[in-house]
């Protein structure tokens, strides 16, 4: 067992059984020993050389759509100066490096009044946090950003001391977030909690009656006929989702909320043929099912209910501007277009001497680098990750979010 098993093994002898939201936000979230805080080896997470990567690894297109996208919400609110970028889960900076190479490069009016906030989980002054910084720095100031184009905070509090108008961009950031565990048994609804088991002192499951009144009624407030479903059918029900996008809104005064994750609507994450819910193990880029093995070392996550967040942004003002895939999306800032015309930018030779070597060459890079970007419209891999987005204050208008255009 590592020093985080044995912090939670203290913790649940101490104080009884940990729901599986408690074990995941220790697991994940613990200041030091976290999954998000390098773990114990204080390594990056995230990435090629990490455990799992993300969009923005795959291709910077990616980071290009979304920054159309975010200065087009300038554009619809009246082009304020500033328009505030926040990041929550936005540590290694791969989206805040492309949003300014787009800003630089595409318009700099735009530039001139986007101010960016990364959100990190990893502590200021930490290994992970001071490689991350070091690393964007380097790359910002290749691009010749202004001083200070990423400003870091770990809370939101740091992060947005007043209400703000622009917008508030996550990417994977609701899967990871700790989530219940129910199974049904006997015709009712039970809870999965995190124990020790007295001989091995491994952390096993136990079940027992659900911690509360909003665990228990979650799945019949989105009317999912769990009953019909039969024994040892499970899911998971994510009340952080609801609370942390409360606390996004309340610090966003006017503008927009963009979230991008796997998951779906309520109707369709809660279906008889998901028997063992979504809940999934990452380490090494391979998928694992044992969570409650060395906490602290491995990713975490669970598909995300976007009912429940356009649900919980409505009951704070907020209002859907658009619910897509990604593949959607991205079709609809014209990332397809602009694979195609960079492609043909950065390898011309593919066009103008095919019959040559260095023709034949470009060929073969043009169709990597395009290979690599469609990566990102796979519709049962990135392609069919949700987007959605959501607003206040935002002036009526028959222009809709480019991105949402085709949805």
């Amino acid at each position: 067992m590592n020093e985080l098993g044995e912090i939670i093994r203290a913790e649940i002898r101490a104080r009884g059984p940990l729901t599986f939201a408690g074990y995941m936000e220790l697991a994940l979230y613990h200041p030091t020993l976290g999954y998000y805080a390098g773990g114990s080896e204080g390594r990056e997470p995230l990435g090629w050389s990490g455990d799992y990567f993300t969009s923005g690894d795959v291709s910077p297109l990616w980071g290009w759509a979304i920054a159309r996208q975010l200065r087009q919400m300038w554009e619809v609110l009246g082009r304020p100066e500033p328009f505030v970028v926040v990041e929550p889960g936005g540590g290694r900076g791969l989206l805040a490096r492309d949003v300014w190479r787009y800003a630089l490069n595409e318009n700099h009016a735009w530039a001139s009044a986007l101010r960016y906030v990364a959100l990190d989980e990893a502590q200021e002054g930490s290994p992970l946090r001071a490689a991350r910084q070091a690393r964007i720095a380097g790359e910002l100031a290749h691009l010749e950003a202004p001083v200070g184009a990423v400003r870091w905070a770990s809370s939101w509090v740091e992060a947005a001391p007043e209400p703000f108008t622009g917008c508030v961009v996550s990417n994977e950031l609701f899967d990871a977030l700790p989530t219940h565990v129910v199974e049904a048994r006997g015709g009712a609804l039970l809870e999965v909690y995190v124990g020790v088991d007295p001989q091995s002192g491994a952390l096993v499951e136990e079940v027992g009656a659900p911690s509360s009144d909003a665990v228990a009624g979650y799945l019949d407030e989105y009317r999912a006929p769990w009953r019909e479903y039969g024994e040892g059918w499970r899911a998971e029900i994510c009340l952080a989702a609801a609370q942390e996008l409360g606390e996004m809104a309340s610090r966003l005064a006017r503008g927009f909320l963009l979230t991008i994750d796997y998951g779906a609507t309520a109707r369709r994450l809660y279906t008889r043929d998901r028997r063992h819910g979504t809940l999934a193990v990452y380490a090494r880029h391979r998928f694992l099912d044992r969570p409650l093995e060395e906490p602290g070392s491995r990713d975490l996550t669970a598909h995300v209910n976007f009912s429940a967040l356009a649900r919980a942004g409505s009951a704070v003002g907020l209002r859907v501007a658009g619910y897509t895939t990604q593949a959607a999306f991205l079709t609809g800032l014209g990332a397809r277009e602009e694979i195609a015309a960079r492609g043909a930018r950065l390898y011309p030779a593919a066009d103008t001497e095919r019959h040559t070597d260095r023709g034949q060459a470009d060929l073969l890079r043009r169709r990597s680098f395009e290979g690599a970007a469609s990566v990102l419209f796979e519709p049962r891999g990135l392609g069919g990750f949700r987007v959605l987005a959501q607003q206040r204050g935002v002036p009526d208008t028959r222009r809709g979010l480019l991105g949402f255009a085709g949805a």
